[in-house]
């Protein structure tokens, strides 16, 4: 019997049809419905058209999405000989922006996706807890528009640096709201001083905390979480940042990886026309996101719970949850660390003499995002898009499951919903 469901609680929405043995799923393939063509739309464009443009892909990652096209028109100077100079400032302040925009996206999937979801599983009370989630977003939010000029679809990057030329002022008030953040989420989200969370090694740490993260952490365990939602057990990470190197790991075995060995592949969904296509590399399929980046990272807390509970749903959702609370301190060094006085921007040279290829990584909110840009003379000849979720949410055969896929394998229906929610799923991003 194969059943249909609808997933709402994501950022978009997806059809995932569960074929069911014992009321338990054998397999289930994965469509997304709703398409968006950005691709098509950026082709013949001028090139800083796509600062544009690539920022309203998503309304939770734009940022995302901005960086990305800076470091592939960026690599297109590179490429034609031209390559670029670039601040510290600059990209510093690129890198805050980037990981208050990881903090809010953390930070609505907990209340408007995971805490809900569990609710709805009957593992824990129904709550409106979503005004929580909208306070700590928006002051992410803030942050962003200092820096940025507004939030959500900024396009204050470019080829060379970025255009806000703030002062003091402005820096100070940025490191206030993250005071103000950080309030929040030691009292609401995680029930501690982050400097005693972030050093947890345990999960029975967990036991004495009075908190939202407690309330899903002991939910989890009462859904057997710990058991369920596995994967393959291996992880890929190809952006470079503050926070992570371009890795694949196997298990806990960590290796380089390069962006040059992915590969498309059409998506298998024979109920429903699916406009994602699945993202491999070196044709096999790999999970992305903070589980991946902390396992690549060597996160002592999130290697305990990877020891004992290897890729399960527990690990996964928890993983989102350590790496939200860390950024916030991350966020709050980098800034430290601002010169005013430099540089905000280093003129290139005029990108309408530019013609090159170029590729820009960045680690978004779930996982590796790559935007591909052929330009001719400074206009787009041709322009490709590869989202975490085409790694994550792939949709392929019995013989080859995507991870979601594979992690959705022999619960019910309903817990098979919840697992495919955390991996906090983005059909937006993956249409395009």
């Amino acid at each position: 019997m194969i059943t249909k469901k609808l997933i709402d609680q994501i950022e978009g929405e997806a059809s995932l049809y569960f074929e069911l043995e014992n009321n338990k799923v054998s397999f289930s393939t994965i469509s997304f419905g709703e398409f968006r063509g950005m691709e098509q739309i950026l082709e013949q464009k001028p090139a800083l058209d796509a600062l544009v443009l690539t920022p309203r892909v998503c309304g939770i990652c734009g940022h995302s999405h901005l960086l990305a096209t800076v470091r592939a028109l960026e690599d297109c100077y590179a490429q034609s000989g031209n390559p670029l100079t670039l601040s510290n400032k600059a990209q510093t302040i690129r890198e805050v922006t980037l990981i208050m925009e990881h903090i809010q996206n953390h930070l609505k999937w907990i209340y408007f996706t995971i805490l809900p979801s569990l609710a709805n599983l009957d593992a824990l009370p129904k709550q409106n807890n979503q005004l929580k989630g909208a306070y700590g977003a928006s002051l992410c939010a803030k942050v962003i528009a200092l820096f940025g000029g507004q939030w959500p679809h900024s396009s204050y990057m470019l080829p060379g640096g970025i255009t806000s030329d703030f002062t003091n002022i402005e820096l100070l008030q940025a490191k206030n709201i993250l005071e103000e953040l950080q309030i929040f989420v030691e009292k609401e989200v995680v029930g501690s001083e982050l400097e005693d969370f972030l050093a947890f090694e345990s999960c029975k740490d967990f036991n004495n905390l009075q908190s939202d993260v407690a309330t899903i952490e002991k939910a989890l365990l009462n859904l057997e979480m710990q058991k369920k939602g596995l994967a393959y057990d291996r992880f890929l990470v190809l952006g470079k940042h503050s926070f992570s190197l371009a890795s694949k790991v196997l298990q806990t075995r960590v290796f380089q990886a390069d962006a040059k060995y992915i590969s498309i592949k059409e998506s298998f969904s024979p109920h429903q026309k699916s406009y994602a296509k699945n993202a491999l590399y070196k044709e096999k399929y790999y999970e992305t996101g903070p589980l991946a980046r902390a396992i690549a990272g060597n996160s002592k807390i999130i290697k305990n719970m990877h020891r004992r509970f290897k890729d399960s749903t527990y690990s996964r959702v928890m993983a989102r949850v350590f790496e939200m609370a860390s950024f916030v301190v991350t966020a709050k060094e980098l800034l430290d660390k601002v010169d005013i006085l430099e540089h905000s921007f280093i003129s290139p040279k005029d990108i309408n003499k530019i013609s090159a290829k170029g590729v820009g990584v960045v680690e978004a909110p779930r996982g590796p995002l790559i935007h591909e840009v052929e330009l001719e003379e400074g206009i787009i000849k041709n322009y490709n898009i590869v989202t975490p979720t085409q790694f994550n949410i792939g949709s392929d055969t019995t013989q080859n499951p995507t991870p979601a896929q594979k992690a959705m394998l022999g619960v019910s229906k309903e817990e098979a919903s919840f697992i495919f929610k955390s991996f906090d799923v983005c059909s937006v991003c993956t249409t395009h």
